[in-house]
């Protein structure tokens, strides 16, 4: 990365300095408590066929073997209720640049028929009136996850 970019991203880090990975582990223990039966993997690795692109299974850990054989996504959560697995997905900024990148992810969650929920922070602000620069609470996050699982 250049010198540009990175200061760049520094200036992104402070504006914003929640990680994803704390707002997910946020997350994680808001569904722990709305479904006490449930069991959730955060940043799993999701493996699908090269070429077909047919949903192959999910590991938390891989071999070398494995990424060169498989196309890999790794989503940000694995919900498991009694229903079956529900894959969560919180889509920050980057996601409105890379929307190829994004539909590419949905398209194939859809090709092979798996449950996902995606709450994109952005739309998420536009619904609760709040400004683009400001940031959203975790309460917010969990609450916008809960009514895309329940429906």
């Amino acid at each position: 990365m250049s010198a540009k970019g990175n200061q760049i991203r520094n200036k992104m880090i402070q504006a914003h300095p929640k990680t994803d990975r704390q707002k997910l582990a946020g997350l994680e223990t808001f569904l722990h408590k709305k479904f006490p039966e449930c069991s959730v993997e955060l940043e799993p690795y999701m493996m699908f066929s090269k070429g077909e692109d047919e949903y192959i299974g999910w590991k938390s850990e891989l071999t070398r073997d494995e990424v060169s054989k498989y196309k890999i996504h790794p989503p940000d959560v694995l919900l498991f209720l009694n229903a079956g697995m529900i894959i969560l997905e919180l889509d920050g900024p980057v996601h409105d640049i890379k929307t190829m990148k994004t539909s590419g992810r949905n398209i194939l969650f859809e090709l092979n028929d798996l449950v996902y929920r995606v709450v994109n922070e952005s739309n998420l602000k536009d619904k609760l009136g709040i400004a683009k620069s400001s940031l959203l609470t975790q309460d917010q996050i969990n609450e916008a996850f809960y009514e895309e699982i329940i429906g």
